[in-house]
């Protein structure tokens, strides 16, 4: 069995590795990773379904099923579509962990940040308003973060994020808030530096940080829990255009010995 994912850039690979501690995985995992035209967030729509599209059938022509969409963004634009069209290919998708906020049941507010694209879907304004905490959340742009994440210096940049990451966050009341939901996954790699601008600005919040990842590696083992083979398959990690600084970058996320690296030019 060949397990495909799915993401714009590198941040999916937050998603690939929590799979990976959390399902055993021993198949081939084809990870195709869209480094041309990253950021996804800014973009036109049009623009953005068309090559989602047509990343997704270079999977499906690999022979990958089941295929994580580990992007918030491609998930709230095709999925459905996605299902529809290849109805015997199984799709998981992504989606903010609001509910896990919203089923902590603490009184206080949900701060989600996603990208531009993500934030203003119906599938997310749809899952708020079916957990009917819409007076509750706030959902904030944050698209920066994934510029930062591509980019293969991000580590010594701290200062940098950190400024970002406060420049959304100072004007808000942090006492109020129960939950951060990282609702793009790269922003997970910024955890530590969201928990390092928090005890600054308040060091009594009580702030829960929470991410879709958990619940996608639990999806994906229900799937292919009565698969699994007894051999260690490779991590192809596929690109589109030739990038030594994703490469360097994937490296250093997976800290793996089972990378194989290639291209899918376009």
């Amino acid at each position: 069995m060949k397990i495909g994912f799915f993401d714009s850039g590198l941040g999916g690979l937050t998603v690939l590795k929590k799979c990976i501690q959390n399902c055993n995985l021993s198949d081939d995992i084809y990870y195709l990773g869209d480094t041309k035209n990253t950021p996804y967030g800014v973009k036109e729509e049009s623009f953005v379904k068309q090559v989602i599209e047509e990343n997704i059938k270079y999977l499906i022509d690999l022979g990958c099923n089941p295929i994580v969409i580990a992007c918030n963004t491609a998930t709230c634009l095709l999925i459905s579509q996605l299902r529809e069209k290849y109805k015997d290919i199984t799709f998981i998708g992504t989606e903010p962990a609001v509910k896990v906020a919203a089923d902590a049941h603490m009184n206080k507010r949900i701060l989600v940040l996603a990208t531009s694209i993500t934030i203003k879907q119906e599938k997310l304004l749809s899952l708020v308003d079916r957990l009917d905490i819409k007076e509750n959340v706030d959902l904030v742009a944050a698209d920066k973060l994934v510029v930062f994440a591509e980019d293969i210096n991000c580590k010594d940049k701290e200062k940098e994020v950190e400024e970002y990451i406060e420049s959304i966050l100072n004007n808000l009341d942090l006492n109020k808030y129960s939950h951060i939901v990282l609702g793009c996954t790269h922003f997970p790699l910024f955890t530590t530096n969201f928990y390092n601008v928090i005890n600054r600005l308040y060091k009594d919040a009580n702030i829960k940080i929470v991410d879709g990842a958990e619940g996608i590696s639990k999806e994906l083992n229900r799937h292919i829990s009565s698969y699994n083979t007894s051999t260690k398959g490779l991590i192809h990690i596929v690109m589109t255009s030739e990038s030594e600084a994703f490469k360097a970058r994937a490296k250093e996320i997976l800290n793996m010995d089972n990378l194989a690296f290639d291209y899918k030019l376009q």
